[in-house]
């Protein structure tokens, strides 16, 4: 691009790098169209609904993903206890913080009780079994 520029004037170069964000921008408007006949779609409107729910879709495919991490971590208490606790901070838009696990006179470590907030499947939980521990 610089030798380009070298070529050409300011002006010249200016419209060469804009003709190319122009050029950008339509082929991803094009992609997106293309998308929309393949998936048989032919207004504006239902593009709309389209959008909509293939969003919907893509989050519970997120969701899925991660419920696919919590069981890689299922083996690990103590792991499995970190990574519930900084997704819940993530999704309240907190920054996580570091969690402490203390161990007790036994030897054994007790974990801080579970933070469901937001996970899904929780609303089918009854109070009760919200507050089991680890």
């Amino acid at each position: 691009m610089r030798r380009f520029a070298r070529v050409v004037g300011p002006t010249e170069h200016d419209k060469f790098i804009e003709s190319h964000a122009l050029e950008f921008e339509l082929r991803r408007e094009i992609r997106r169209l293309q998308e929309y006949r393949k998936a048989g779609i032919k207004s504006f409107c239902s593009a709309k609904v389209y959008e909509r729910v293939k969003r919907m879709r893509e989050d519970e495919r997120r969701k899925r993903t991660m419920l696919n991490d919590v069981l890689q971590y299922i083996q690990d208490g103590r792991a499995c206890q970190q990574w519930l606790s900084k997704q819940a901070a993530i999704d309240a838009g907190v920054t996580p913080a570091v969690t402490t696990i203390t161990v007790s006179a036994t030897g054994r470590r007790s974990a801080p009780p579970l933070n469901l907030t937001g996970l899904p499947g929780t609303e089918k939980l009854d109070e009760r079994e919200k507050e089991v521990r680890p």
